[in-house]
Formats: C-alpha cells, structure tokens, sequence
C-alpha cells in the first residue's frame, strides 16, 4: 500500500484520531466494511476497513477522491 498510495497501514491508524473523520457503511457482499475519511498531516485520506474479533482491520487506504474530500469538509459545518 505505501508505494501505491503513499501511506502504510501503521501511519493510516491515525485517521481515527482526527475528531472530525467521517465514517460511513460501505456496499460489501460478504462482510460490514467501512469507509473512513479523515486528515493525516494536511492530506485527506480515504480508507476501507472491517471489524473482525473486535479489531478493526483495514482493508485499503488511499488519498481522497474528490466526491469524498467534500463529504468531509460538508461534514465539518
């Protein structure tokens, strides 16, 4: 992941530390997964993630699309 997107899964924990992320179910099949957007060091970041045996597991983090970084900053007002 870090040399595709830039970001490993250890930095990528810290979006939940950001009080404004913003999270929402995402369309899965097989399991719940999440979508989180949330800013890590000025960028905003968009990942997906599961919960399983009460951890949460991520699954993919990438820089936020554009439809997405204005979900954040709508949900900041």
């Amino acid at each position: 992941n870090k040399l595709k997107h830039g970001i490993d899964f250890y930095m990528a924990r810290k979006l939940w530390i950001d009080p404004k992320r913003v999270e929402i179910p995402a369309k899965w099949v097989d399991e719940s997964r999440f979508l989180i957007i949330a800013c890590l060091e000025k960028d905003i970041w968009s990942a997906i993630y599961t919960v399983r045996n009460k951890r949460i597991r991520i699954i993919s983090v990438r820089k936020a699309r554009d439809n997405e970084k204005e979900i954040y900053h709508s949900s900041r007002v």
